[in-house]
């Protein structure tokens, strides 16, 4: 049996229309949403576009941006901002996400290129005309200032912006990065592991518990900026270019010290030939294992560096010596914000002063078999083959944990069955002995 020529035709047809009738529906909600954007920006800018690109692999392109702010001549120009995602059905809903719809995407990146900024739009509320200052335009510091910037020659703010995350919903780690590139001038990239993490928390919205699984943290100032930088804050002082480098590199400790932080000998020579030479400096951490959020407030300053494997470098050459003293943050208050552990008052002391105490809740692992000890308490189950279950354990039932969870600020129940449950955690509060 043959085919006609009519319906093979037809069958060659089949996938072509598919493809056009995706393509077209995705192209429609990204050009719709592309168009809400400009219509919400409409009472503080006028915003064009040229193009708008579709790929059904998972991405959208939006081409020739143009935006001049109401009352001003200066336009700012991006050549494309690009989304892309794992998930093409990201697209077919519009670009748009929200907690009750499920899981996030997977993974999901930006890129903004060529953006060109005037230095007139970019800095409305600050004068671009130079002025001298017996001072100088460096006395608090250098900054990305407009009249810095226009007496070392720029007339506009010229970079590139990108970001990323990446799921990985059977190990638990969420992927993040960011890179800021203001070409010619300076960027920062930064990229992060978080383990342990919450996936089903953060597909309801709400955010996620981790630990930090390592970072690796850069900022490179172009010499060549720098150098233009430092001549332009000695104009018109009394002060040479080596004097306002030493003295940039005191202004940076000095704020480091009033923020706590107070450097060693070899961090502190690291800033002054940072200020001097420029480039890049860079902090790799790359801990043994993951690490909480509140052991790291909890620990010695001498226990960050080993503990966190940290790396510390200027332009490619490791910087040996990282000793410092840290005024650490309030603990207590830190660790009630995280809902892990808190200091509270119980009673007096013998010469009548408050007793403080430490309290830690943090979920810990117990046996499965003893469930029913822990109704009412808050619970992470995870089922053989599904996902994390946490919520208030409301009763064992009929071969079944009811567990209570929330959803934007609404309840619901779920049913786990006794025998399906491959762990349990339960949360429980401690109190953390004196010196620990």
């Amino acid at each position: 049996m043959s085919l006609r020529p009519g319906k093979l035709l037809l069958l060659l047809l089949i996938p072509v229309l598919l493809y056009g009738a995706l393509k077209g529906v995705m192209y429609y909600n990204a050009k719709r949403s592309v168009d809400d954007i400009v219509a919400a920006a409409a009472d503080h800018a006028d915003v064009r576009y040229a193009d708008i690109s579709t790929d059904l692999r998972g991405a959208v392109t939006v081409s020739a941006i143009a935006v001049q702010p109401l009352g001003s001549d200066e336009v700012v120009t991006i050549d494309a901002v690009r989304v892309a995602s794992d998930d093409p059905m990201f697209f077919i809903r519009g670009m748009q996400w929200r907690g009750e719809e499920g899981a996030p995407p997977g993974s999901l990146s930006f890129t903004i290129s060529g953006l060109s900024m005037p230095l007139a739009a970019a800095f409305r509320d600050r004068p671009v005309a130079p002025a001298v200052d017996s001072a100088g335009l460096c006395s608090d510091g250098v900054s990305i200032d407009p009249q810095l910037l226009q007496r070392i020659g720029l007339s506009a703010l010229n970079m590139d912006v990108d970001g990323s995350y990446r799921i990985d919903e059977a190990n638990r780690t969420l992927d993040i990065g960011m890179n800021v590139d203001l070409r010619d001038i300076q960027s920062v990239r930064l990229s992060a592991t978080l383990n342990d993490v919450d996936v089903q928390s953060l597909s309801q919205g709400a955010p996620p518990s981790f630990s930090l699984g390592g970072f690796d943290f850069a900022v490179r100032v172009s010499p060549e900026f720098g150098r233009q930088a430092l001549k332009a804050c000695a104009i018109g002082t009394e002060y040479s270019v080596q004097a306002w480098s030493g003295a940039l590199a005191e202004q940076a400790m000095q704020r480091f010290a009033d923020s706590g932080l107070t450097l060693g000998e070899g961090l502190s020579k690291a800033v002054r030939d940072f200020y001097r030479d420029w480039g890049e400096f860079r902090v790799v951490a790359v801990p043994a294992r993951p690490i909480g959020l509140l052991s790291l407030v909890a620990m010695r300053p001498e226990q960050l560096v080993p503990t966190l494997g940290l790396r510390l470098s200027l332009n490619d050459q490791p910087i040996a010596d990282t000793t410092f003293s840290w005024q650490q943050p309030d603990a207590a208050g830190l660790a009630a914000l995280f809902g892990a552990e808190e200091e509270v008052v119980e009673g007096k002391t013998p010469d009548g002063r408050p007793r403080r105490i430490i309290v830690r809740r943090q979920f810990e692992p117990v046996r499965v078999a003893d469930i029913a000890s822990y109704v009412d308490h808050q619970v992470k189950i995870k089922p053989r083959g599904l996902p994390l279950r946490e919520g208030v354990l409301k009763r064992i039932r009929n071969g079944e944990a009811e567990v209570e969870q929330t959803l934007h600020g609404g309840k619901y129940t779920t049913y786990v069955a006794l025998a399906q449950i491959q762990s349990l955690q339960v949360l429980i509060q401690r109190e953390v002995p004196p010196g620990k």
